[in-house]
């Protein structure tokens, strides 16, 4: 099969399963195309795709806009689609928004998998360097991550169209007010304007400049940030001097810079 292996990643969680899925694709045979999903435009190999497979970080209890972008313009009538996501503490109903918007650009959503990862916001908010938190969130994750992304590619091979039931909590969102609905997506967007670098840590190796998915970090004399942040804390968590900071708040809080979820064969 030719497969198109398109994903989101900010620390690392959602690029750490996109290549073990890749690993395992190649070893079944399978011709992939991978691709960071980023604002710059897409290429798509201009030949027959038996399959499309989307990964994405769930983000302020939704996928990336980008994510959302891609698949509004990817021109691929009737084509077999793929989703996994990687979530931390809270799930959400991001798979079945996606799966609802692929149906309206007439695509199947033929598989999904949602795993936990260590969550990387809260690393970066509340966990102190070498605590017990930092601990305690960096091995939170899901068990037998190798057999469900084995049986994910299987159900995604075959082809065939699934439904993506809402889940059971779902229903009960009218018990939630809007105040606090509307609190909840603004958690992490109201820290945008927070973002700066400690100039006397900074060594402008540029890491944050060329991997920020929106192009929102620039260099003229020294970082600088805009405001078309999608929070994903990929600058941070990356930075080789940690002179990223998010105002006081993320002084002396963990860094998640390497994946050490152990994914079985």
């Amino acid at each position: 099969m030719n497969i198109v292996l398109l994903y989101y990643s900010g620390a690392g969680n959602t690029k750490y399963i996109a290549l073990n899925i890749l690993k395992r694709l190649n070893k079944r045979g399978h011709h992939v195309d991978i691709s960071r999903i980023t604002n710059a435009p897409l290429e798509i190999p201009n030949k027959e795709i038996d399959l499309f497979i989307v990964g994405f970080p769930v983000m302020n209890m939704e996928a990336p806009r980008l994510v959302e972008e891609t698949i509004k313009h990817l021109n691929a009538k009737d084509k077999p689609i793929a989703y996994f996501c990687t979530k931390a503490i809270f799930s959400s109903e991001a798979i079945h928004h996606l799966s609802e918007m692929s149906t309206q650009r007439e695509l199947r959503t033929v598989a999904k998998l949602d795993l936990y990862m260590p969550a990387t916001d809260a690393l970066a908010f509340i966990a102190k360097k070498g605590s017990k938190t930092e601990k305690a969130l960096k091995f939170f994750h899901s068990r037998n991550i190798g057999k469900k992304l084995n049986h994910f590619i299987k159900k995604a091979e075959r082809g065939k169209r699934i439904t993506i039931s809402k889940k059971w909590y779902t229903y009960l969102s009218f018990l939630i007010p809007q105040k606090s609905k509307e609190s909840i997506n603004n958690q992490f967007t109201k820290y945008i304007p927070d973002f700066y670098v400690q100039n006397e840590s900074c060594v402008q190796c540029m890491l944050c400049v060329h991997n920020c998915p929106e192009k929102n970090i620039t260099f003229e004399d020294k970082i600088k940030f805009g405001t078309n942040c999608d929070m994903c804390l990929k600058c941070l968590h990356h930075c080789p001097t940690d002179a990223i900071q998010i105002g006081n708040m993320t002084i002396g809080k963990a860094r998640y810079n390497e994946v050490k979820v152990p994914i079985s064969e």
